[in-house]
């Protein structure tokens, strides 16, 4: 008896992370092929070298895996249960006296892997990744601003000015643009423009706009041109930037909560992401195996529809969660907890339905 339980452990452990590799490597060329598009543009049209951008999928492989480990963590146990239902297998097991509890324990251990590996990520990996991610984009930006201009979003990492362009040409022709200086009040408005680039600043060469100004007295001065050049210098502190709260480890963030005496809740946000993600990645497996075990005698493939359910259900509502921390609506050291929560009640109303098969 000792003999074929450790037989059917060994049988489910491999075939547990066969599915979760393969699940794993799949999504990476995925992920891969969705950012071709992106390096294709930095490569003709920004001339950035190769070697840049593999640094730059390096650093943002952490960030990536951290969402996708209890994804296929979820997958795997539910595609090897589903697959042991079909070909009769769990049936086989039951009839010979196996009880369903036995098939959990190699579940149970390849959550608890699949957790340690997403803690590792978020406490080492997605903090080393995304800081030098940051900083090279940073440097990048310091050096090519045009660059991290993209067409209809409002670029603000610059001190004092907001940069807005409709479109950009294959050339780099800049169509529809707004430029506003907060130093200074004005407001840019042109047809079109080139950035020309310097040491210590670029500059945007304009034709045919409009510059509005605030002017003492609430008077407001508007002025046209056919050709304006704007100059932005960096400022000399450009060089240092400020920490994302994401760039810290678990302790580290635990150590500014402390010592934090203003607004906390960026950081308590952050510290609770960090640990409700991996122990997501532990409990997905126990809710994967139980819907692939349960025989849905209405639907046939109920568990593929549940497990689906489920996920989407997981992800609005941590999203949600996150947005109402963010907003203090929620506590922020709650909000990330409340799915996980959700799936515990899930595993225990299903594997008391498994056990009362």
């Amino acid at each position: 008896m000792p003999f074929r339980h450790s037989l059917i452990s060994y049988y489910l452990i491999k075939e547990v992370f066969s599915i979760f590799f393969i699940g794993l490597l799949v999504f990476i060329f995925l992920f891969l092929i969705g950012k071709m598009f992106e390096i294709a543009r930095l490569m003709v049209t920004h001339h950035v070298g190769i070697i840049v951008i593999l640094k730059l999928l390096l650093y943002t492989i952490p960030y990536f895996l951290s969402i996708i480990i209890p994804t296929v963590a979820f997958m795997s146990p539910l595609l090897t249960t589903l697959r042991m239902s079909h070909d009769k297998e769990y049936i086989a097991l039951k009839a010979s006296g196996i009880n369903p509890i036995r098939l959990f324990p190699p579940v149970i251990f390849f959550g608890f892997v699949c957790m340690v590996f997403t803690l590792f990520i978020t406490s080492f990996g997605i903090p080393l990744g995304s800081g030098a991610a940051r900083d090279l984009i940073f440097h990048l930006v310091r050096k090519d601003v045009e660059m991290a201009i993209k067409p209809g979003i409002f670029y603000n990492r610059l001190p004092r000015l907001i940069v807005y362009v409709e479109n950009i040409k294959d050339d780099g022709l800049l169509e529809g643009v707004f430029l506003y200086n907060s130093q200074d009040e004005k407001t840019i408005i042109a047809q079109s423009g080139y950035i020309s680039k310097g040491k210590l600043n670029f500059v945007f060469n304009l034709k045919r706009g409009y510059i509005l100004q605030d002017k003492r007295d609430n008077q407001f001065g508007i002025l046209s041109f056919e050709t304006y050049n704007f100059s932005f210098n960096f400022p000399k502190n450009t060089g240092r930037r400020r920490k994302n709260p994401k760039e810290y480890t678990p302790w580290q963030l635990w150590k500014r909560i402390k010592k934090n005496e203003g607004d906390k809740t960026a950081l308590i946000l952050a510290l609770n992401r960090k640990l409700s993600l991996p122990f997501a990645a532990f409990i997905f497996p126990i809710l994967g195996a139980c819907l692939g075990l349960i025989q849905f005698k209405r639907i046939p493939s109920g568990g593929i529809i549940l497990a689906i359910f489920f996920f989407i259900l997981y992800q609005i509502c941590f999203s949600a969660a996150i947005s109402l921390g963010k907003a203090n609506i929620l506590p922020p050291q709650i909000g990330p907890w409340l799915p996980n929560i959700g799936l515990l009640i899930a595993i225990f109303y299903f594997f008391r339905r498994l056990l009362h098969e």
